[in-house]
């Protein structure tokens, strides 16, 4: 970084960087100083000149830089090994010994850009902006020093990569990658697709609510919606269901499900289907089809803030004809992923759903991401996971 490199911000607009938020927009800088690069790092200071932190920058984007430090570190690989050695502290102390953990959330390890999941000896590591892909290498070797993996795949597909002027790629970054990585969470064997799946590979936030589910499933015959590897499904089998339909539309997700279901030997309690889930859920509700459980856990339905109201009426309809498939007493696990859809909003969608569906609903439990997604207090985008679980009266 040049020293003269420096953001300076508008009068006022210093004040949510000082309570510990780490983004600035375009519309907060007053002017850039110095030899200024695109993915590069500045010293932010305020109209006056006082040292508020260091960033790294990327003038095309909506959120022009994004804080690492409040401090003058000098932003090295020493640096990256300590976040990443503070992170990992943390996920030791709430999954000791787990095989796929979440090690590295963005903003909330104060690595905005930056996801990293484990998957026994394999990492699975999401890079979405333009400051952390310049910084790429030397996050690799710190991923090296401080996790020691037999390989990584570099996940570089996620549209907001679009939005920071970045191609989108995925691939084996370093080391060789099986095919399908054999992990065990939540007591199952599975198999996660590192180069080819959704994501990072698996769904690792939602650990905990699968637990939810499982616990209310005993003597129930159970749905689940968005199946995708069969998680859920398999938790509600464990649990008791009497049996379990699982939804999705994605021919290799289901093939992975399957070989999921099989390991745990589950293939006579679970069937598999393809199929669209909104088209199926509205048949299911015309044929007055019924359930004792059912798990609704879409991919995020609300994109942007653009198109909100489209989305909230898509969760709307969704969670509406769920609704109408629970028997008395019968229990519904709904979740958004949509980040812009907020907890009252969706408490809000959920409340309209079920006033069409003229089913009054008691709330058992609301939940949200899972302990290895920590939110950061400063940064409400940390937390986007709502988890609702519902009892039809």
């Amino acid at each position: 970084m040049s020293e003269s490199a420096r953001l300076i911000l508008k009068r006022g607009e210093d004040r949510r960087v000082r309570g510990g938020h780490p983004w600035i927009f375009s519309n907060e800088v007053e002017a850039y100083e110095g030899a200024v690069e695109d993915g590069g790092l500045v010293d932010v200071v305020d109209t006056r000149g006082a040292f508020l932190g260091r960033a790294y920058v990327n003038r095309h984007s909506l959120i022009c830089a994004r804080m690492l430090t409040r401090r003058r570190d000098g932003i090295d690989k020493a640096f990256f090994v300590r976040r990443l050695e503070r992170a990992q502290r943390l996920r030791e102390t709430v999954y000791a010994g787990e095989q796929a953990v979440r090690m590295v959330y963005g903003e909330s390890d104060q690595l905005p850009g930056l996801v990293v999941d484990r998957y026994g000896d394999y990492l699975s590591v999401q890079v979405l902006t333009r400051g952390m892909q310049a910084q790429q290498e030397i996050v690799r070797e710190a991923l090296e020093e401080v996790f020691a993996p037999k390989g990584a795949v570099l996940v570089a597909d996620s549209p907001l990569r679009l939005l920071e002027g970045l191609e989108l790629e995925r691939r084996v970054w370093w080391g060789e990658v099986p095919e399908h990585v054999p992990v065990t969470v939540g007591g199952f064997e599975l198999e996660v697709d590192l180069v080819g799946g959704q994501k990072t590979g698996l769904f690792l936030d939602q650990r905990e609510n699968r637990k939810r589910a499982e616990t209310r499933a005993k003597g129930r015959r159970a749905l689940d919606m968005f199946c995708y590897h069969g998680e859920w499904s398999m938790h509600m089998a464990r649990g008791g269901a009497t049996s379990v339909l699982a939804i999705d539309s994605s021919e290799p997700a289901l093939t992975i499900a399957a070989a999921n279901i099989a390991r745990a030997g589950f293939e006579d309690a679970i069937t598999l289907q393809r199929s669209h889930a909104f088209d199926t859920i509205r048949r299911m509700d015309r044929e007055n089809e019924r359930f004792g459980i059912v798990v609704v856990d879409p991919p995020a339905l609300i994109k942007s803030k653009r198109n909100m109201a489209q989305g909230a009426r898509a969760y709307r309809e969704l969670n509406k004809a769920a609704m109408g498939l629970l028997e008395e007493d019968g229990i519904l696990v709904t979740c958004s992923c949509s980040h812009h859809l907020d907890d009252s909003m969706f408490q809000q969608v959920l409340l309209e759903a079920a006033r069409l569906a003229k089913r009054p609903m008691r709330v058992l439990e609301w939940a949200g991401e899972a302990p290895d997604h920590p939110r950061l207090l400063a940064v409400p985008e940390t937390h986007y996971l709502k988890c609702a679980v519902l009892q039809a009266l």
